[in-house]
C-alpha cells in the first residue's frame, strides 16, 4: 500500500506535491473512463477526492510560510469540474453496493453530487471572491502596521505585525509609550474596519442564500447537520463560558494594575507584566527528539500504542508507524521546519490531520505535523515551549484521527466524528506540557526545572489572556450564522447588551478571524474550541496527581470512546472545568 509523504514545504517539495496531485488525477481519469463503477473502485475515487482536499487544507494552513498558488489549478480540476462530476454522479447512480456501509457511503456522495448539481455555481464564487477580498484587506492592515514597525526600527522580515509588536511593547519600559505604541498598531488594524465588516457581512448573506437554497434554514442549521447536540444546548454552553471568561479577564487586569501600573487599558501593558515576572530567568529550549519520546510513552500507557520511527524518514520528514499489537493503524509524519534555514514568521506549530491512503476499501490513516526547530551546532533539534505546546495539540490529533473506529472513503478521520468533539483529544494531549513527570524525562537540571516552571506560567497567562478572545469569538459566529439577518455588527452590540463585553474587547479584534478556514468551512462552529477545552479538562484533570509510569491503557478502557465513536453521546461539559484547571497548573508552577 502506498504511503504519500509530503516534506518539507520548499520548492523541491512543492514539485513532488505536484506530481503526487497529477499522479491521483490521472488514477481518477481511469476510473471516470470505465463504463462502471465497482465497491473497490468508488472508495479509490471519493478517497482520491479526500485526499486532494486535505492536501490543500494542508498548504492553506500554512499560507504564511509558502507560496502554492501554482498548484491551485489542481484544486479546481479536482472540485470545479462540472464534467467530472456528472460522470461520477451517473456512475455512482448505476451502483449498488452489497457492503451496508459502502452503499451507506454511496448513497451520502450521490446527495452530495447532486446538491453540488443543483448549487448556484455563481453564489459560490461570489464567496471565494468575498473570502479573497477579505483577506486582502487584513493583509493591508498587517502592511501598515509593519510599515510603522519599521520606521520605529524593528527589522520586519519574516515577521507578523502581531508579533513583532508584543516584542517591542512588552520591551518599552515607560508605560504611557506602551499605551501609545497599543493604540497606534489598533488604529492602523481598524482602519478598514468598516470595510472589512462590510465584506464580512456579505459572505454571510451569500452563506444563507446557499444553505436555504439546499433547504436548511440557517448557516448553523447546516453546519450543525455535524453535530450531536441541539443548538439550545451548545448557546448555553457558549453563555457560560462568556460569562466566566469575563470573570477571569477581569481578575488578570487587576493583577496586572497591581505589578505594573493603571495607566492606560491593563492589557497594554500584559507582555511588560510578563517580562517583569522574568526577570533574569533563562527560558530553556527543548530537545524535539525527547518530546516525541515522552508522546511515544504516552501513546503507550494510555492507548496501548507502539509508535516506532520508519527508516525512511528524511531530512526533513520523521515518518513513525503507529501499532496495537502485530496490527498497524496507521503513520504519523513529522514535518521538520528549521527555522534558521526557512522563512517562517509565526511561532507556532501547524497541522493537518486527516489524510488517507487511496489503494483501497480499508485505509490506513496518514496524519501529518509540522514542526518548527532549531538545530544546533552539536546536532540537536531544540523547540520553543510554545511548540512544545503546540506539537503535543497536534499529536492528539494525529493519533484522533489513526484511532477512529469507523474508517469509509467519504468520511475520514475526524470528519466523521461530531463537530463538538473534534478538540477534544488533541487539547487533552496538549496539557501534558503541565504534567509533573515532563521535566523528570527531559533530564532537565534545576535551573532547566525553574526555566520550565516559569514557562508554564507564562503560558497560563496567555490562556487567560485569551479567554475572552476564544469566547466572544464562538459566541459571534453563532450568531451571525444562526440567525436570518443579523451581521456582524449588530451581533457584537448585542452579546455587549448581554454581557458587558467591550470593556474588555472591541469588534476589530475579531473581524480577521472571519477570513480563517475554521469559520469558513464550518460557519457558527468556533464553539468546537470551548467544548473541547472543557471537556478535556474534565479528562485530564486526574492525571495530574498520577505517575506517568504507573499509567496502564487497561485502565482506560472506555475513557475516550466519544474521541472515536460517532455514535458516542456528548454530554456537555462543565466549563468551570477549564478555568479550574488552569488555576490549578498555575499553583503548580509558582510552588
Amino acid at each position: 500500500m502506498l504511503v504519500d509523504t509530503i516534506t518539507g514545504l520548499d520548492q523541491v517539495s512543492l514539485q513532488e506535491t505536484h506530481e503526487m496531485l497529477r499522479r491521483m488525477k490521472a488514477r481518477l481519469d481511469e476510473i471516470l473512463a470505465g463504463s462502471t463503477l465497482t465497491e473497490a473502485s468508488f472508495a479509490e475515487a471519493t478517497a482520491i477526492y479526500d485526499n486532494v482536499a486535505y492536501v490543500f487544507l494542508y498548504l492553506e494552513s500554512n499560507e504564511e510560510f509558502v507560496n502554492y498558488e501554482w498548484l491551485l489549478p489542481y484544486r479546481d480540476t479536482f472540485f470545479r469540474n462540472a464534467v467530472d462530476d456528472a460522470r461520477l454522479l451517473a456512475l455512482c447512480g448505476d451502483l449498488h453496493c452489497t457492503d451496508s456501509d459502502i452503499e451507506a457511503s454511496r448513497l451520502a456522495y450521490v446527495e452530495h453530487l447532486t446538491a453540488k448539481r443543483n448549487t448556484d455555481q455563481s453564489r459560490t464564487d461570489r464567496l471565494e471572491q468575498l473570502q479573497a477580498s477579505a483577506k486582502d484587506i487584513v493583509r493591508a492592515g498587517q502592511r501598515d502596521q509593519l510599515d510603522l514597525l519599521g520606521r520605529l526600527g524593528l527589522d520586519t522580515r519574516g515577521g507578523s505585525p502581531e508579533a513583532l509588536a508584543y516584542t517591542l511593547i512588552s520591551t518599552t519600559a515607560d508605560a504611557s509609550r506602551r499605551v501609545k505604541l497599543s493604540r497606534a498598531m489598533e488604529v492602523l488594524r481598524d482602519k478598514r474596519r468598516e470595510a472589512l465588516a462590510e465584506v464580512i457581512d456579505r459572505k454571510i448573506s451569500v452563506r444563507r442564500e446557499i444553505s436555504k437554497g439546499l433547504g436548511h434554514a440557517t448557516v448553523l442549521s447546516e453546519t450543525l447537520r455535524r453535530s450531536s447536540v441541539p443548538g439550545d444546548a451548545i448557546r448555553r454552553l457558549i453563555d457560560a463560558y462568556v460569562v466566566t471568561a469575563l470573570q477571569e479577564h477581569a481578575a488578570l487586569e487587576s493583577e496586572i494594575r497591581e505589578t505594573v501600573t493603571d495607566t492606560g487599558p491593563p492589557m497594554d501593558h500584559f507582555g511588560h507584566y510578563v517580562r517583569r515576572l522574568q526577570g533574569d530567568l533563562p527560558v530553556p529550549l527543548f530537545d524535539l527528539r525527547a518530546c516525541l519520546a515522552f508522546l511515544t510513552e504516552v501513546a503507550q500507557r494510555v492507548f496501548g500504542l507502539r509508535v516506532r520511527e520508519l527508516p525512511t524518514s528524511g531530512t526533513h520528514v520523521l515518518t513513525v508507524s503507529v501499532s496495537r499489537g502485530d496490527e498497524i493503524l496507521g503513520y504519523i509524519n513529522f514535518d521538520l521546519w528549521e527555522s534558521d534555514r526557512k522563512r517562517i514568521a509565526a511561532n507556532t506549530t501547524q497541522g493537518i490531520r486527516n489524510r488517507a491512503d487511496w489503494g483501497g476499501i480499508v485505509q490506513h490513516p496518514v496524519a501529518y505535523v509540522s514542526c518548527r526547530f532549531h538545530r544546533r551546532p552539536d546536532g540537536r533539534d531544540l523547540i520553543t515551549f510554545q511548540n512544545v505546546h503546540s506539537l503535543f495539540h497536534e499529536f492528539g490529533h494525529a493519533v484522533n484521527h489513526i484511532l477512529i473506529r469507523k474508517r469509509l472513503p467519504t468520511q475520514s478521520g475526524l470528519d466523521y466524528l461530531p463537530l463538538e468533539r473534534i478538540e477534544n483529544l488533541s487539547m487533552w494531549s496538549e496539557k501534558w506540557v503541565y504534567h509533573p513527570d515532563l521535566a523528570e524525562h527531559f533530564g532537565l537540571s534545576a535551573e532547566e526545572r525553574v526555566g520550565l516552571d516559569f514557562c508554564r506560567r507564562v503560558k497560563v497567562l496567555e490562556y487567560r489572556r485569551t479567554h475572552v478572545d476564544r469566547a466572544v469569538t464562538a459566541a459571534l459566529d453563532f450568531e451571525v450564522h444562526g440567525g436570518a439577518a443579523t451581521g456582524v455588527r449588530e451581533a457584537f452590540d448585542a452579546l455587549d447588551n448581554r454581557f458587558g463585553i467591550s470593556r474588555h474587547c472591541d469588534l476589530g479584534e475579531f473581524l480577521p478571524y472571519f477570513t480563517w478556514p475554521m469559520i469558513n468551512t464550518n460557519p457558527g462552529a468556533s464553539f468546537t474550541y470551548l467544548w473541547g477545552a472543557a471537556a478535556s479538562a474534565e479528562m485530564f484533570a486526574p492525571l495530574l496527581t498520577r505517575r506517568l509510569s504507573d499509567l496502564d491503557p487497561a485502565e482506560f478502557e472506555g475513557t475516550f470512546t466519544a474521541c472515536f465513536e460517532f455514535d458516542e453521546p456528548s454530554i456537555a461539559p462543565d466549563v468551570q472545568a477549564v478555568f479550574d484547571f488552569y488555576d490549578a497548573t498555575m499553583k503548580q508552577s509558582i510552588s
